[in-house]
């Protein structure tokens, strides 16, 4: 059902339209009319309003329900979302009929662009004569892509930049590329994305004249068997990806070389869940140094295990506050930035917390506020982007905070925006004008968000420049959702607690990165010592994510970069985290440690990506004496400048399921072993038990069957005893009868803990461990020996 309600105001630019679709609502800042039919083409007309929406700094297209016909391609400026209609039908959706071969049907150009609830056809691709098409999307950094239906593109979608990229629940039949990303240089997600050819089949059931033979479908078959690459990554820093699949292609990924960065830093670094197909790992190293990236499929106790993502939230629709425009009278907010507009907000909110709740709307511009906002039961406060972003290079709706500045108590003094139960804000930036640049005169503030109640919602949010920015601690906020949040946190990124339990945390990204890159606040201020400065300021004080008293917290995409300490456990009135699952963590150069755990139990981190400073002081990974655990890390890969530490946890407090490997649990023998130890301490998976040798040793291992490999790695002594004890150099060497073997890989791994090393796939029975160059006491110490099967072949 497709419900509008649309408001006029003269000269105050674009009207939006309020829009409840699919249980979603929808604010337009232009709403597309063209013809619905498929006969005529509709490009100009679509790409009209895409243009009035970027003039205007961003915001909503949405296209309703139809078949548009588009013999050229569509160009998405800066902050601009081009919306369907919201159903999972194609019968009943938003079609876009591609005609045009050279230019790609969707080219976002600017970024923080969005392309939401769309259905790509193109009607004069022939199964028996397929021809190339350039790619339906082509996105060049933050970009947004959700429920997109490819049903028979040539090329689906092409990031020049991935750089945080967002793709969920994309499905649909390509031919020849899937997704290709050469590069990126910061977080991004993707998940639930299945390519299968059987959409063709039937899309083709319904938007052409006639369905697709079975020969026809069999001329399908063998096209993309033969030419189809489902996912080609090259250097990728830092992306989480679940639930993926290509069933018809060639290849189902491919990994390889971005031949313009150096060797250690052209590869893929991040964590996969339920990775499915066959993987080809092609002149491909690991990125971050000697980090392959972590693969949960890998780890026999997650299977079972599964992340199910929070769906939409919104504000009741009622016949009278459902939407209310704080622009028109009587309320005429002027969003200006000079005048104060916290009198006309503070009357909207009320309004629709008096009609029983609804939408009360910011458009592009920037709203000065003077005193603390609260946003009422049922209640949404909402700007006009339809994705979040995650920079502010071009201001698109900003909430102008110019109260708390100086705060005595800024953990506990009122935030600028709090809310009650099952209220929420969406899709604007909170900055503060007046916080300084330059950190030696920085201000405190109070946090820019505060939760008190159940059911609330932060969804698509930037904090610009928060001194502390999310509070879900000091008030009792049940389910809550914290979805699509970047910013720029000086001490408090994200804190929850209060006895909260049920909450939903989803692809939140903390860094330097929006401050100091502000260009279009800060303008000529920025400076190469200023965000050094800030950089540093942050790697001291910030507390990324912290959690207190509370229970039943899921998590995905957790993110963030150079803070103190990325996760914080910490004792809340004698309680602590529990029973909280927390997926596909990424934890970017933090100073003290990544983790921190003084309190709460049974935390489990499915599929973990670590890094650090490496000061000497510090570890990945700490835990307090009070801290009961367990803390359960499925799936690690740490940077080997921040583990060369000896573990200070009991196995109680943290315990660790690594990959299992080709040799884990087969039968190891050994030469030089020193007494009391065993070669079965190599192949067991406990980081806690080494296979001690003296120097000259060598560690053999039956696969039981010739395996095709293409991976070896090793975990050595860094985690129970000194950096010094680290094997420097390892080789491998593989045979065919036991007796006889050849060199295959050399392993340096600079005196790592962990270190990773991929090759050309070859064929081998056996497989011997040769530690050429032992640590400082010439004693061989391996936790873990571990040999990997090609991609390509497991799948089979």
């Amino acid at each position: 059902m497709l419900c509008c309600w649309a408001s006029r105001a003269a000269g105050s630019g674009l009207s939006p339209t309020f829009i409840v679709s699919g249980g979603e609502t929808i604010v337009a800042s232009a709403v597309v009319i063209a013809d619905p039919t498929g006969q005529r083409d509709s490009t100009a007309a679509i790409q009209k309003a895409l243009d009035e929406v970027a003039a205007a700094r961003g915001g909503v297209v949405f296209l309703p329900a139809g078949r548009y016909r588009l013999d050229g391609g569509l160009t998405l400026g800066y902050g601009t979302t081009l919306m369907g209609e919201c159903v999972n039908n194609i019968r009943r959706g938003t079609v876009l009929m591609a005609r045009s071969r050279e230019t790609p049907l969707m080219d976002a150009v600017g970024t923080e662009t969005g392309l939401i609830h769309l259905i790509v056809w193109y009607p004069q691709q022939k199964p028996g004569k397929i021809e190339s098409y350039a790619p339906s999307v082509s996105g060049h950094g933050s970009l947004t892509i959700r429920d997109l239906t490819l049903c028979n593109s040539y090329d689906g979608i092409y990031l020049h930049s991935a750089n945080a990229c967002v793709l969920e629940n994309i499905r649909g039949t390509v031919l020849h590329r899937g997704i290709v990303a050469p590069e990126s240089q910061e977080f991004s997600w993707m998940h639930d994305v299945h390519f299968a050819n059987t959409y063709w089949r039937k899309a083709a059931a319904v938007l052409a004249p006639a369905r697709l033979s079975g020969a026809q479908w069999d001329d399908v078959n063998i096209f993309t068997r033969e030419h189809l690459i489902g996912l080609e990554l090259q250097r990728i820093d830092c992306m989480a990806i679940y639930h993926y699949a290509a069933d018809d292609a060639a290849t189902g990924v491919l990994l390889e070389k971005n031949p313009k960065f150096p060797a250690l830093v052209f590869g893929f670094g991040g964590i996969v869940a339920d990775f499915r197909g066959a993987r080809e790992e092609d002149g491909w190293a690991p990125w971050y140094y000697f980090m392959h990236y972590a693969n949960l499929d890998n780890v026999p106790e997650t299977r079972g295990k599964r992340y199910v993502f929070c769906g939409q939230r919104r504000a009741p629709v009622t016949t009278a506050g459902s939407f209310i425009d704080v622009a028109l009278p009587p309320h005429s907010a002027a969003g200006d930035g000079i005048t104060d507009d916290t009198g006309a907000i503070e009357r909207a909110l009320a309004d629709a917390g008096q009609h029983g709740g609804g939408t009360v709307y910011l458009r592009q511009g920037e709203y000065k506020i003077t005193a603390p906002l609260v946003v009422p039961s049922g209640v949404e406060l909402r700007g006009p982007l339809g994705t979040g972003k995650a920079r502010d290079a071009r201001e698109t709706c900003t909430l102008a905070v110019y109260c708390g500045q100086d705060a005595t108590h800024p953990e506990t003094d009122p935030a600028a925006v709090t809310l009650l139960g099952d209220a929420g804000v969406r899709g604007f930036t909170i900055a503060y004008p007046q916080q300084e640049y330059d950190v030696r005169r920085l201000h405190p503030f109070p946090y820019s968000i505060r939760g008190q109640g159940n059911g609330l919602w932060i969804v698509d949010m930037m904090l610009l420049n928060s001194f502390n920015g999310i509070d879900l601690a000091s008030d009792k906020c049940d389910r809550h959702l914290v979805r699509g949040v970047w910013g720029t946190t000086f001490c408090h990124g994200l804190n929850v607690g209060g006895e909260s339990s049920g909450g939903k945390l989803e692809r939140i990204s903390f860094s330097c990165g929006p401050w100091t890159e502000a260009h279009g606040r800060l303008g000529g201020k920025i400076t190469a010592a200023g965000t050094a400065a800030i950089t540093d300021f942050i790697l001291q004080t910030n507390m990324a994510f912290s959690f207190g008293d509370c229970a039943g917290e899921t998590a995905w995409g957790l993110f963030a970069y150079e803070p103190c300490v990325h996760f914080h456990f910490y004792a809340d009135k004698g309680r602590g985290c529990r029973d909280a699952d927390f997926w596909q963590s990424m934890h970017d150069m933090a100073r003290r440690c990544n983790v921190l755990a003084e309190s709460g139990g049974n935390i489990n981190l499915l599929g973990y990506f670590g890094t650090g400073t490496g000061e000497q002081n510090y570890n990945w990974l700490e835990t307090g004496p009070s801290f009961q655990g367990p803390l359960n890390i499925y799936g690690k890969t740490i940077l080997r400048a921040f583990q060369n530490h000896p573990l200070r946890f009991s196995e109680n407090q943290a315990r660790f399921y690594d990959e299992v490997s080709l040799t884990t649990g087969r039968k190891a023998v050994a030469t030089g072993t020193l007494a009391g130890s065993s070669p079965a301490h190599a192949v067991d998976r406990d980081c806690r038990t080494l296979w001690e040798a003296s120097a000259g040793g060598v560690l053999d291992v039956d696969l039981g069957r010739a395996r095709r490999i293409n991976r070896f790695g090793i975990e050595s002594a860094g985690f129970i005893m000194s950096k010094n004890c680290n094997t420097v150099e390892a080789e491998l060497w593989i045979g065919d009868d036991g007796r006889h073997y050849r060199k295959a890989a050399v392993l340096e791994t600079g005196g790592a803990t962990c270190a990773d090393m991929p090759f050309a796939p070859l064929q081998a029975r056996y497989v011997r461990l040769r530690v050429t160059k032992p640590g400082a006491d010439n004693i061989i110490r391996v936790a873990s020996f571990d040999v990997f099967e090609d991609g390509r072949e497991a799948a089979r």
